[in-house]
């Protein structure tokens, strides 16, 4: 997937999460299915404050993805991802785990456990993003840059102080998501601040 791409599918998986609730801190949201430590979602909720275990059975997906910086920790155990995140949700630091394990057995044996994630986005839910960002009168916004720091530096001064939303966003993308020359932020931006941009 192209960096744009996989950046506005993670800028959605955002949306939809912080229109649930502002901040994930001390949550944790699970998913699974092949490829599923690359849509940008353990990312995104990394960005809104929470933790992930991303359950995911295609290896070279999850390596590639923790190379790029998408994922923090790749473990082969159910036991090992808990580990790794029980401290990080008791303290309400973000976190993102893939499990490189089957689906049926591992999701079996999370039931047995009584593993239960505060949201299962594993299977499609409802797009709460729409009118969330309607309410709000933002619109996604794809600004090319010659160097990405310095736009977003510029961006974060335009915003107000107190929209920890789109600030957050800013400031934690270009952790998960390496900027590559040439490169664009995608963002939400009212009309007025798009007039605004600094080009």
């Amino acid at each position: 997937m192209p960096p744009t791409d996989l950046q506005r599918q993670t800028l959605n998986h955002y949306g939809n999460l912080i229109a649930r609730r502002e901040s994930w801190a001390g949550r944790l949201v699970f998913t699974a299915g092949e490829g599923s430590s690359a849509t940008g979602l353990p990312a995104a909720v990394s960005i809104a404050g929470g933790c992930t275990l991303a359950l995911d059975p295609d290896a070279s997906a999850v390596k590639a993805t923790f190379r790029q910086g998408g994922i923090d920790f790749v473990v082969n155990t159910l036991d090992e991802a808990v580990r790794v995140l029980k401290n990080e949700i008791r303290q309400h630091k973000p976190l993102s785990v893939a499990l490189i394990a089957p689906l049926h057995p591992t999701l079996d044996e999370m039931a047995a456990r009584g593993i239960q994630p505060d949201l299962d986005l594993t299977a499609p839910r409802e797009d709460l993003l729409t009118p969330w960002l309607a309410a709000r009168n933002w619109s996604e916004v794809t600004v090319p840059a010659p160097s990405l720091r310095i736009l977003d530096a510029q961006l974060l001064e335009m915003l107000p102080t107190d929209d920890t939303v789109r600030r957050r966003w800013l400031q934690r993308i270009g952790h998960y998501q390496r900027p590559a020359p040439g490169q664009s932020r995608v963002l939400w931006l009212s009309a007025e601040e798009e007039a605004r941009l600094p080009l």
